[in-house]
């Protein structure tokens, strides 16, 4: 998704500072060009030598060299995308009055697209009334405002101000790239999302337990994609999508086993504008898990397990009170038995994929689908998890509206 992509990294002074060529490292491996800019108070958390020789390229910043002579306007035009990380009270305030004092800001006034902001503050700055009007006006404009994280502050306690680890940043700015693929752009606004991710876990002993292979990281790139596209956005997981880093300002909902993911599949979808069943349930459960690991048996002998039946959730869930998007990992003969299942299940629209190919599916960062609909079926090509997340909920849009 971020390969040739040309990002601008603009850093502010926050003590979050030095976390940032982390970030930029991650965005390189995955193939982005990067420069960045510094304001004069970043420097007092990082240097410009840093960004260079991660980037091979001169920093922007007050009295620095630089290879145009209009620098400001040189880095805005050359950017895809500029990011403020860790975006300060300050820095925020001034760009939501179209303020600038230094060259690095002067670029992020001059870039003609959206930006992604990244705050990092203490708890009490980032609930002032006015902090939260000028968050308010830069989405108004626009632009992305992620979500700081709650956790633990410079100041030594707990609250929400953290700026998101680097690799939340990362799947955020991977959202932000998907939704700009579109043709057109995908407005979640008000709208509530639902969507499970992973693969449930069924308990044999304390030991062992039934699963697959799902991953999570389709029903993750879902939520992300949605809260970057305006949607609040509920993510269901089970304990492989619990492995996933999640963007600040997703209500997640950890569940272990298909009767735990039911339970709250049901009680999510209340309210709900679109649920998307996007886990791997397993079929069965031991009929009675054991308390006690259970031992080998003598040679020849095998294992017999009494499996029971786990309930059918896709099929389970109300139609009427949500567009309800289900999930079908086939090894043959997909788009038929994507149509069998849309019909039985009685779900709105059904995405297929075949994941008997090693390089998409399960675990992979890249998927090929259908989407099954009862009037049509729109295959996509493969393309990353987030671009293949964008298309499908602008397909859920479109379904809603007809």
């Amino acid at each position: 998704m971020l390969t040739g992509k040309q990002i601008a990294v603009v850093v502010t002074g926050g003590i979050a500072a030095y976390k940032v060529p982390g970030l930029v490292r991650l965005l390189i491996r995955a193939g982005a060009s990067v420069r960045v800019a510094l304001t004069p108070a970043a420097e007092r958390f990082v240097t410009a030598e840093t960004f260079e020789v991660l980037t091979k390229y001169p920093v922007l910043r007050e009295g620095g060299a630089y290879p145009d002579p209009v620098a400001h306007i040189a880095l805005a035009d050359w950017a895809d995308l500029s990011v403020m990380v860790p975006a300060t009270a300050n820095s925020l305030g001034k760009m939501a009055q179209g303020l600038a004092d230094n060259e690095a800001l002067s670029s992020l006034l001059a870039n003609a697209g959206p930006v992604v902001f990244v705050p990092a503050m203490n708890h009490k700055m980032w609930a002032n009334p006015g902090v939260q009007r000028n968050v308010a006006r830069l989405r108004a404009d626009g632009h992305s405002v992620l979500e700081p994280a709650t956790g633990f502050l410079a100041e030594g306690y707990e609250g929400k101000g953290r700026m998101p680890e680097i690799e939340e940043i990362y799947a955020g700015i991977e959202a932000f790239f998907a939704c700009q693929a579109l043709d057109q752009p995908l407005d979640l606004s008000g709208q509530r999302l639902v969507v499970s991710a992973g693969g449930t876990e069924e308990a044999l002993d304390p030991v062992r337990y039934l699963s697959n292979r799902s991953s999570g990281k389709m029903g993750t790139a879902l939520a992300h994609v949605a809260l970057l596209a305006g949607a609040q956005v509920t993510l269901v997981q089970t304990p492989s999508a619990q492995q996933l880093p999640v963007l600040p300002g997703i209500k997640t909902r950890p569940v272990t086993t298909a009767q735990e993911l039911a339970q709250a599949m049901h009680e999510e979808i209340q309210g709900a504008d679109i649920l998307v069943m996007a886990a791997a349930v397993s079929d069965y459960r031991a009929a009675h898990a054991s308390d006690q690991k259970i031992k080998k048996q003598d040679q020849d002998q095998g294992l017999h397990l009494d499996l029971a039946e786990n309930p059918d959730i896709l099929a389970s869930l109300p139609k009427d009170q949500a567009f309800v998007i289900g999930f079908a990992a086939e090894t043959q003969h997909v788009v038929d038995y994507a149509r069998q299942k849309l019909e039985k299940k009685g779900a709105h629209m059904i995405v297929a994929n075949d994941v008997s190919q090693a390089d998409i599916g399960f675990a992979s960062e890249d998927n090929a689908v259908h989407l099954v609909t009862p009037t049509e079926v729109r295959s996509i090509a493969k393309q990353s998890k987030y671009g293949i997340a964008a298309q499908i909920l602008a397909q859920a849009l479109k379904e809603k509206s007809k």
